[in-house]
């Protein structure tokens, strides 16, 4: 029999890491065949990253065909792999396919000459007949999706051939329900595992920094079965998994979304898992979307909803292939999701081109007018293969320039310096964005993920613009470019050199993530690391912090209450988690603040008035356990809105209303709706 190794290396985080799915897929496809499963002997997945001489121990016995499936986070280890396993072993079919490899891949042939096959987009059909013509011939021509080195003559050969459109994909069979998997739990004890499933594949859009529609997949959808998304969720459930991540581009888009729902909560209620559901929500968020998110967010399964913009610009939007839904229509959904307290997060893309200092700006100050009450990642541009922006025409016409940082993918483990490199290319400059205004646009997008997005200041400035109609974004630029009072403001002047000694290394090659020992041994964002350094001192950060405010106000020409403004910031302090317990849980405010803060991201705010309100905060006793309190407020906190300190708060002027502000539930029976004061620059 001859040997199959299947090579898919996922991202470690801790001790988790996912199923290989494209290995499970594909194994799956070939051994539904009985001809390819009597001549072939399919070995164990090796299924993460590693180094690349502990991956090549793994190779027990000589291999007829390897395979490679190929993402940003594991080419270089493929690469160095395959090299080796060529040099040991002349006569192995290496096959190479996934999204890193370009779909016409002549120059990356040339570049590797031990590739011997290369697979774009969908491989199933492509793999059995490789390994069907593998028996008796090396000579691939006419195999759907294939471009491949002729045996003779090392000819590099490229298939026009592309597979027959099939709406419904259940030729191929699971590798969970047939139990593809089911080995590694007792073969990987220290092992989390995490599963992807699909319902669906195709993606109708065509945005140019994506690998879906133009790239990965047909425009037109495909279906599995509703029985075969039963019986792999049920799996899931069945085997304790805790963490689902669903691969379909626009979970939400088609009418039978909310049934798979269903399923998904039905699953948790019958085995406790799988305990969160993650997912890729469909671009024009409706009802439908509405609804699953509901139903996700009462049964605690939702990581937190999206609702993509990447741009405000509308021309951003046209250079992308891209539309958005109206503001408007946005800002009712936000609102919507934030009377039911369902955590939403929006996307922004910095340096798509088009994208100007100024557009930023103003695209930022719409997203945090808009009502976002949770989340706004703000992430670099990055060109893929076989997506428009990583096409050099595409770069030549709007004057875009790219830098290659070495990967240090966010939230994965600090990779072992044992390790092969990855890389991947951001875009740093384009014709309406100079380098000098990328620094710009990215220290402003690091401070107001900091202050808004990590919850540093994020009712202290929704209580400013809505109480003295000043805007967000010129009082992030007021910290950002330092117009504090000589010798006021330290902590955040220090973050902000941190910021710029960070894009100097990331200029220099540094990859993006960063890297704080003493909270566990992953990769952090900029802004998460900045947090955990101001979390160390919240108290002295809050008197910092009242202290530009009132300057900032000052400086504006604004008059304002000092003890009100003094309250506020006690507000904001209290409902921030810290390594340590606070000395302070409890407060009698003279101002309705904990209402009003409750209620100013939904769709019946009300003013500040003169009310005393007491709040009782529950927050988590870390006990000073760093990485804990890291994993706890960021990994599982962040996109699922639950970051901030828990409370209750009650009114002493109005017995009987209460509300617990975890859950974001008030009974509106008890509360009168107040009038909103005229000078509170209501939207």
């Amino acid at each position: 029999m001859k040997t199959v190794y299947f090579n898919e290396f996922n991202v470690r985080m801790g001790n988790a890491t996912y199923f290989p799915l494209v290995s499970g897929v594909l194994c799956a496809a070939a051994r539904s065949q009985p001809r390819l499963d009597e001549a072939y002997r399919f070995k164990p997945f090796i299924f993460h990253l590693d180094s690349a001489e502990n991956v090549l121990a793994r190779y027990d016995e000589a291999p007829d065909v390897a395979c490679f499936s190929i993402a940003m986070w594991n080419e270089q280890l493929s690469l160095h792999v395959a090299r080796t396993l060529k040099e040991r072993w002349p006569d192995c079919l290496i096959v190479f396919g996934g999204p890193q490899l370009p779909h016409h891949p002549e120059e990356y042939f040339e570049e590797h000459p031990f590739i011997d096959v290369g697979v774009r987009a969908e491989g199933e059909e492509a793999f059995m007949t490789l390994l069907d013509r593998n028996l008796d011939s090396r000579d691939f021509s006419g195999v759907p999706n294939v471009s491949f080195r002729h045996p003779e003559t090392g000819e590099f050969i490229y298939n026009q051939e592309t597979p027959e459109f099939e709406r419904a994909m259940d030729r191929y069979p699971s590798p969970y329900m047939t139990g593809l998997f089911d080995y590694m739990f007792d073969a990987h004890p220290d092992i989390d595992f995490q599963a992807i499933i699909e319902t669906n594949r195709g993606c109708p859009f065509l945005c140019t920094f994506c690998y879906w529609g133009r790239g990965g997949t047909s425009r037109r959808y495909r279906y599995h079965a509703m029985e075969r998304v039963q019986g792999e969720l049920d799996w899931c459930g069945r085997n304790s998994i805790r963490y689902v991540f669903n691969a379909d581009s626009n979970f939400g888009m088609h009418k039978r979304d909310p049934e798979i729902g269903e399923i998904i909560v039905a699953t948790k209620k019958k085995y406790g898992f799988p305990e969160k559901f993650r997912t890729c929500w469909g671009k024009n968020t409706d009802e439908n979307i509405f609804r699953i998110a509901g139903m996700l967010h009462e049964h605690d399964m939702e990581k937190g909803i999206t609702l993509a913009r990447q741009s405000q610009n509308k021309q951003v939007l046209a250079n992308i292939k891209r539309g958005n839904i109206k503001l408007d229509t946005y800002s009712s959904l936000q609102r919507r999701f934030n009377d039911l307290d369902v955590p939403v997060y929006t996307e922004m893309i910095l340096g798509l081109p088009g994208e100007s200092y100024a557009s930023w700006v103003d695209g930022i100050e719409e997203m945090l007018r808009s009502g976002l009450k949770n989340q706004l990642f703000i992430y670099q541009c990055e060109a893929y293969p076989n997506t428009e922006l990583g096409e050099p025409a595409y770069q030549e016409k709007f004057g875009i320039k790219l830098k290659r940082l070495e990967l240090r993918e966010i939230h994965g483990s600090v990779r072992d310096e044992s390790w092969v490199p990855e890389y991947h290319d951001i875009v740093v400059e384009t014709a309406d964005m100079p380098q000098d205004d990328w620094r710009r646009m990215n220290r402003l997008s690091m401070m107001t993920m900091l202050l808004h997005s990590m919850k540093l200041g994020v009712y202290v400035m929704r209580y400013m613009t809505d109480r003295y109609a000043v805007d967000f974004t010129p009082f992030i630029e007021f910290v950002c470019e330092q117009k504090m009072a000589p010798g006021t403001g330290q902590r955040l002047r220090r973050e902000m050199e941190i910021f710029d000694a960070y894009l100097n290394r990331m200029m220099a090659g540094e990859g993006r993530g960063v890297v704080m020992p003493d909270h566990g041994g992953i990769y952090w964002d900029a802004e998460e690391a900045a947090f955990l350094h101001l979390a160390e001192d919240l108290d002295g950060f809050y008197e910092e912090l009242r202290d530009i405010v009132c300057q900032y106000l000052s400086s504006e020409g604004v008059s304002y209450s000092e003890d009100e403004i003094s309250e506020v910031v006690r507000y904001q302090r209290m409902r921030m988690p810290g390594p340590t317990l606070p000395e302070q849980t409890e407060w009698t405010f003279s101002y309705n603040l904990p209402e009003y803060f409750q209620r100013c991201f939904g769709t019946e705010p009300i003013s500040v008035e003169r009310e005393r309100q007491a709040l009782t905060c529950k927050p988590i006793d870390f006990r000073g356990a760093r990485p804990e309190f890291a994993k706890r407020t960021i990994l599982w906190g962040r996109k699922s809105g639950a970051l901030l300190v828990d409370c209750d708060w009650e009114s002493l002027d109005r017995l009987g209303v209460t509300s617990d502000i975890q859950f974001g539930i008030v009974e509106q029976s008890q509360l009168t709706p107040l009038p909103r004061a005229a000078n509170l620059g209501a939207e």
